[in-house]
């Protein structure tokens, strides 16, 4: 971890990881739970950009070394995912957009479609509904 301003018990920084995966944003001190030995941890901790070894990014907000709350994940593959994140999983109200053209925008629980949403195909057919752990059954065509 380098490039820090610190505070007393947060800032913000760059940390750099050993499989080459890089963070820069803000960052808190959380202290050993209790009953427990060592020293103080940084943990990423509000707004900031963490990149993998891959170029998989994600740019959002962090709560307790989480993805959580608002933030956008771009892939390798030019897929994207804009929306609501809790416990590292897309959850909540999102989009997804896939290199081909399609994409879905509605509600998520898990990293699946699940709820209230609408897909949009390579062809700008769209079909709106209830989705399922990832699929649509029933779901009509507009």
């Amino acid at each position: 971890m380098a490039d820090e301003q610190q505070e007393q018990n947060g800032g913000s920084g760059t940390f750099l990881y050993p499989n080459g995966a890089k963070y820069e944003g803000e960052w808190k001190l959380v202290s050993p739970a209790e009953g427990e030995e060592g020293d103080p941890r940084k943990v990423r901790q509000g707004m900031g950009v963490f990149t993998d070894p891959a170029g998989v990014t994600y740019e959002g907000e962090w709560e307790d070394d989480k993805m959580q709350g608002k933030g956008m994940m771009k892939f390798v593959s030019g897929a994207v995912y804009d929306g609501d994140w809790k416990d590292n999983q897309f959850n909540g109200t999102g989009k997804y957009a896939w290199p081909s053209g399609a994409h879905y925008i509605g509600s998520w629980e898990n990293n699946q479609m699940h709820g209230d949403g609408s897909y949009w195909d390579e062809q700008g057919r769209k079909w709106t509904g209830q989705f399922y752990n990832g699929s649509g059954p029933g779901l009509q065509t507009l």
